[in-house]
């Protein structure tokens, strides 16, 4: 058996966005693949033809698409060499040819939904400072273009967030609902609201969407529930956020489904079941599901994503995670019932008349296309580890305080139970994550290299409902505990791992806690602290989520209780670390930002414990999962070497 290499994941082609035709005689889906002489990403647009499938668009910048009618889709790109800005869509026949312009708009179009009497309703980008960009007046358009050039070496910030991770600053900017039309763009919703979601009724006479009115201080879920009217026009409030907080709506036969919650496990609050009535909209709760209605199974060699819910006829199908595995369920006259239920990943589908395709992570391959029997249609990633050493997830679970933990453990190639081995412990982001039986490239790559792997789903960890999940105010205790009771689980299970050569490293959540763990234990030889927190009340200031997410889950601001907001915050520990620690930041990542990690590095430094920040130029929070390639390899490189570098001198000069 070969190693799996540090650039494997290259290999891999990730399939997003499976989507029918209007009448279900075809579908057509999106194929990503890393290019690693370019540095950047290939996003081609693939269909069904026959028993094949074949790609659709060349250019490799097509990542998304809808359907124009039977035989025709519409996409999102740029093929010319013009700088403008603004938005174009192209279209191409399924039937063959070339993809010609289609639409063209002075501003950032982020949905187009196309209507039947040959308008669309669009979302897109609307700027206060230049509320007439829309209407594409070129005299206009050149004043802001000139505006923009000699104001580039500054920023004026009147509104938070103020940033978002790996775009720039947000310069009060917000997104709206238009009507496109042959005449151009029409402004249908109030210029104050920031619009979310935006949903069009079956017959075509109303949309539903989300819409915040906080201009100052965007609130995280701040989103009211608005109904739009395309007849007159009229916009109208469903639902207030303080009632319920609507996160999604799909239109069924008899009745609209709306998911939403009330937030009594704070932002993390899994979402709940409830239906409006045609007419009135009245909301009523049909079910307290509890459970998380997407996937969040933690892999890196997937791309792009597509839809995890979507009602048909009177019944609704979503994507759920549960455990260690995200399955495909159905809602239907009040009672949930598994539709897909098997290890891996179901990360997205379509389903018309019945008719079920997905895309999922299984048997610890690549992502293929599949059908509602479990039948793999794709074949993309088939050869990718052919001959390749794959650790198989071993689990390990054990009774941590009152609740049982799921862990799993990946032996190192060519195992030896004679032998001893050193051992990496991974945490994952989130909190609100797991760990489960899919291809992990960063896992199988250190297996491949002679280290267990260990990792667990600890207290915080998705798939196992709301009262799991909720660790507000007590980041640092339970879910630290939970994982030290891990390692010491795994030391007992498989006595061929060297308990003097344990390594550790996370990213996001798990960034913190491993700042977290390098400050109450120097039981780890070295430590790699990925995207991580320091300091909640720097974050509080400075993150694109901070003001929200850190009061909701540390259940203190540094106002209310900042004595509570420190003692959670790794920094108040770093004269107490002894571990040497690598930090990796990106200078775009606004989600957890450099300054997170350097406060950590300067303190170490200056305390004389080894140390190292590795951060990387136009890179962001999703470096590990999405980053430019030779960022990704040059990421892990650093990881692994730093692991390698303290490994003891018995593992040094190994053959």
């Amino acid at each position: 058996m070969e190693k799996i290499l540090i650039d494997d994941f290259i290999k891999f082609k990730s399939l997003s966005n499976p989507t029918f035709s209007p009448q279900g005689t075809n579908f057509c889906f999106t194929v990503s693949q890393a290019d690693k002489e370019a540095n950047s990403y290939r996003q081609r647009i693939y269909m069904r033809r026959g028993s094949e499938f074949v790609p659709l668009t060349s250019l490799g910048k097509e990542s998304s698409f809808f359907f124009l009618d039977e035989d025709t889709i519409a996409f999102p790109s740029d093929r010319s060499d013009s700088k403008a800005s603004g938005s174009k869509f192209y279209r191409i026949s399924l039937k063959g040819g070339e993809a010609s312009l289609f639409k063209e708009f002075p501003i950032n179009i982020i949905k187009l939904i196309p209507l039947k009497d040959g308008r669309f309703l669009a979302l897109g980008e609307y700027d206060p400072a230049w509320p007439e960009l829309y209407k594409g007046e070129e005299k206009y358009l050149e004043e802001h273009k000139k505006h923009l050039k000699e104001n580039e070496d500054y920023e004026e910030i009147t509104e938070f967030p103020f940033w978002f991770n790996g775009d720039t600053f947000t310069r009060a900017k917000r997104a709206a609902i238009y009507l496109a039309d042959e005449n151009g763009l029409k402004l249908l919703s109030d210029p104050d609201l920031d619009v979310g979601l935006l949903k069009v009724s079956k017959d075509e006479s109303f949309a539903l969407f989300l819409g915040s009115s906080d201009r100052k201080y965007r609130r995280m879920g701040s989103y009211d529930l608005y109904c739009l009217d395309l007849k007159d026009f009229s916009v109208r409030r469903l639902v207030n956020n303080q009632q319920v907080l609507i996160t999604d709506v799909h239109f069924a036969d008899s009745f609209i489904y709306a998911t939403g919650n009330c937030r009594h496990y704070g932002l993390n609050t899994n979402d709940d079941f409830y239906r409006l009535s045609y007419g009135d909209f009245h909301l009523e709760k049909i079910d307290d599901y509890g459970e998380s209605m997407y996937e969040s199974i933690c892999t890196d060699i997937t791309l792009g994503g597509g839809t995890n819910m979507k009602a048909q006829g009177d019944a609704l199908y979503f994507v759920t995670t549960i455990f260690d595995k995200a399955i495909l369920r159905k809602l239907e006259n009040g009672v949930v019932s598994d539709v897909y239920d098997r290890d891996g990943c179901l990360s997205c589908f379509d389903i018309h008349n019945g008719q079920l395709i997905f895309v999922g992570l299984q048997d610890m391959k690549g992502q293929e296309l599949y059908d509602g029997q479990g039948n793999q249609l794709t074949h993309f990633n088939d050869e990718v580890l052919k001959d390749r050493y794959i650790a198989q997830p071993e689990e390990l679970n054990f009774l941590s305080g009152s609740d049982e933990i799921h862990g799993f453990v990946y032996k190192p190639i060519d195992f030896d139970p004679e032998k001893k081995y050193p051992v990496i412990l991974d945490v994952h982001g989130g909190p609100k994550a797991a760990y489960g039986k899919v291809f992990f490239h960063e896992i199988q790559y250190w297996a491949s290299e002679g280290y267990f792997v260990i990792c667990c789903n600890p207290t915080g960890s998705d798939g196992r409902g709301n009262r799991f999940m909720d660790i507000r105010g007590k980041y640092g205790t339970i879910d630290y505990q939970d994982i030290m009771n891990f390692v010491d689980a795994a030391l007992k299970a498989y006595p061929q791992m060297d308990e003097e050569n344990l390594f550790e490293t996370g990213g996001s959540y798990g960034g913190f806690m491993t700042n977290w763990i390098i400050g109450h234990t120097d039981r780890f030889r070295a430590c790699a602290s990925q995207r991580s927190i320091a300091n909640w009340f720097s974050f509080y200031g400075i993150s694109d989520i901070g003001p929200g997410f850190a009061e909701d889950q540390q259940a203190a601001s540094p106002f209310s209780d900042s004595e509570k907001l420190w003692w959670h915050s790794p920094m108040k520990y770093a004269d107490k670390v002894k571990t040497p620690t690598l930090f990796i930041h990106s200078d775009q990542d606004y989600r957890c930002p450099m300054a997170e990690g350097m406060q950590m590095y300067t303190s170490l430094l200056t305390h004389g414990i080894e140390t190292k920040l590795v951060y990387f130029r136009g890179e962001n929070h999703e470096l590990s999962r999405s980053g430019k390639p030779l960022h990704r390899i040059k990421r892990l490189k650093e990881i692994t070497e730093w692991f390698n570098k303290h490994l003891d001198e018995k593992y040094l000069n190994k053959e």
